[in-house]
């Protein structure tokens, strides 16, 4: 899916920060004598987190408080949008509110001898990451934009070949193997015999590289390609939509991540299902207006991925309801209405109280029916469907030292409010996360780890193992939960 959303490793272009402080002082923290040694008790510091357009608050926010020192608490908010963080030491500190959805908020914040006010702080919705299948972005295969090419490509990931160039370059050939001489043409491989093939995030096969040497032999590391049906000899060149190639030790799509990708890079092809570019006219969307008959009234409401929470433009809403002037109850009137670039939809002209059935539809995807009362009293109906396929993250944790497996440790995805408890047998699971880069840890008493890089494609499941060593005197291989 294609995302042009800040993501939690990345710092965003632009972010509109504000933070405004309310009068109100916290209460003093109980038990501390306002004598001259107050000042270097520590204090309590606390604020809310709020939609800065609608102003409602924001749930599941993670907010963030680092030290100078590089020491970091972590807290997330509840349904009111409230965080508190107690007995945070007098220093400077600087204070980070992620949340999907919005664009990342950082604000320093200076910890004086008083507790400071509560603070107020606004998040901005962040720009749309879904690119609407209905609507396509303007000249880019809808699929193509889903598969994250053009993600990659403008970040710098490797050589992109686009639709276009592909196109222009297939003439006089026949055997896709063959045509692979063109692309290494424009971007020479590494010099190992042979480089992974993929396509559409199949590994079909290889293509040979520069040659071999002992700086880069790849002998481990291809003898799986070898024992493998050779498919990309079966294929024509017209099968081709799109390709991308990447260097040995450069960053590579989780999908095609493997020793033998990181030690001779890959060639990542497109099919042409995926390149081709459907013929669907650009809509522009504009919501209804009550006719201003007495007793009607209308019903509006957003539209969202249900992974994600990202607003849907000009994604279909099928409305139906019973006719009110048939006696017998049975007729129904149906309507469809669009929503606009802000995944807004307005059904007008109802007759107040009438009981709607909505079923969303985004290109491909459907969602399930929801009821709904025509009130006419401004509150909106939110409506979901699954457009981002979940992804998850699997693993065990073990003990450095020994392989003892760990019972009881905590997983924590930074900056994230995903978590969860090794079982018994050391093992975790992580699921219906959405895609996305994430850094991953595990903790336990006694016990010190890294923290592992993971990144999740659309519908992608990922295994990790997470190594703990001994601080000290640690207790047997459980944790305390």
């Amino acid at each position: 899916m294609t995302k042009t959303r800040t993501r939690a490793g990345r710092r965003p272009s632009a972010v509109t920060i504000r933070a405004v402080l309310f009068a109100v002082a916290l209460a003093a923290i109980p038990g501390v004598a306002p004598d001259r040694t107050a000042a270097q008790e520590a204090i309590g510091v606390a604020g809310a987190i709020l939609d800065d357009g609608t102003g409602e608050p924001v749930d599941g926010a993670t907010v963030r408080l680092a030290d100078s020192a590089g020491s970091v608490r972590e807290t997330i908010t509840g349904s009111d949008g409230v965080f508190t963080f107690a007995r945070v030491e007098p220093g400077a500190y600087t204070l980070v509110v992620r949340r999907l959805g919005y664009e990342i908020l950082s604000t320093p914040l200076e910890i004086g001898a008083q507790a400071p006010p509560p603070l107020d702080l606004r998040l901005q919705p962040q720009a749309i990451p879904l690119d609407p299948l209905e609507v396509g972005v303007e000249g880019r295969p809808p699929r193509l934009v889903e598969s994250g090419f053009y993600e990659r490509m403008e970040e710098g990931w490797g050589v992109f070949f686009e639709p276009e160039w592909i196109e222009a370059s297939k003439g006089g050939f026949i055997r896709l193997a063959d045509y692979m001489q063109i692309l290494q043409n424009r971007a020479p491989l590494s010099r190992c015999g042979k480089v992974p093939v993929y396509l559409d995030r199949r590994l079909i096969g290889s293509t040979p590289g520069w040659g071999t040497s002992a700086l880069y032999p790849g002998r481990i590391f291809t003898a799986r390609l070898d024992r493998m049906p050779p498919l990309i000899e079966e294929m024509s060149v017209s099968d081709l939509g799109a390709a991308e190639i990447y260097y040995a030790g450069t960053k590579i799509p989780m999908f095609a991540w493997t020793g033998a990708t990181m030690s001779c890079g890959a060639i990542i092809l497109w099919s042409d299902w995926t390149a081709r570019l459907p013929e669907i006219p650009k809509i522009e969307v504009k919501l209804c207006e009550l006719g201003g008959r007495p007793g009607e009234v209308a019903l509006d409401g957003r539209v969202e991925d249900e992974m994600t929470g990202v607003k849907l433009p000009a994604a279909q809403v099928f409305a139906s309801y019973v006719n009110p002037a048939d006696p017998d109850g049975l007729e129904r009137v149906e309507t469809v209405v669009r929503t606009d670039s802000l995944g807004r939809y307005r059904v007008c002209d109802l007759p107040e109280g009438t009981v709607m059935e909505l079923v969303p539809e985004y290109g491909p995807h459907a969602g399930g029916p929801t009821l709904a009362v025509a009130a006419g009293d401004g509150e909106e109906v939110r409506l979901t469907l699954m457009v981002t396929a979940p992804a998850s993250i699997t693993g065990l944790v073990l003990d450095e030292a020994t392989s003892e497996l760990i019972e009881g440790a905590r997983i924590v995805l930074v900056d994230a409010e995903f978590g969860a408890v090794t079982n018994a047998a050391g093992r975790f699971s992580l699921e219906d996360l959405p895609p996305g880069s994430y850094r991953i840890r595990a903790t336990c008493p006694g016990y010190t780890g890294p923290v592992l890089d993971v990144e999740l494609a659309e519908g992608e499941s990922s295994a990790v193992a997470l190594k703990l060593r001994r601080t000290g005197i640690a207790p047997r291989a459980r944790c305390s939960i």
